[in-house]
């Protein structure tokens, strides 16, 4: 009877982990896909941005005064962006108050090779 109990939480603790992955390679997907066309950002320099792997590419491209136009001591366009169409609360919250774009570069892209691990 104990043998049988044990043998079935461990299957039930199985499920779950397994439902978890699941949930976590959808969600990872998810943040790499490319957003709707109306909720792509546009920055200011006229660069389109469909999804988070093109973000350090923009950046790594984007001048410097159009950068501090989206990222400065009041606002953070990238992060705000990040949390609300991409869904990415981790990355969002990791990049929100960075100000120097070679920071903000690198910590996206560990971010992706994390999301695509």
């Amino acid at each position: 009877m104990v043998k049988v109990k044990k043998k079935r939480r461990a299957r039930i603790k199985e499920t779950r982990v397994r439902k978890k992955r699941i949930r976590g390679i959808r969600h990872a997907t998810e943040i790499l896909s490319d957003v709707p066309s109306e909720k792509c950002f546009w920055a200011h320099n006229g660069w389109i941005i469909r999804n988070l792997q093109e973000v350090p590419i923009a950046l790594e491209n984007m001048s410097d005064e159009t950068f501090v136009y989206h990222v400065n001591r009041d606002k953070n366009d990238f992060a705000r962006w990040i949390n609300d169409v991409i869904g990415d609360k981790v990355l969002a919250r990791s990049i929100e108050n960075v100000k120097k774009k070679s920071t903000m570069i690198a910590k996206i892209k560990k971010r992706i090779a994390q999301l695509k691990g």
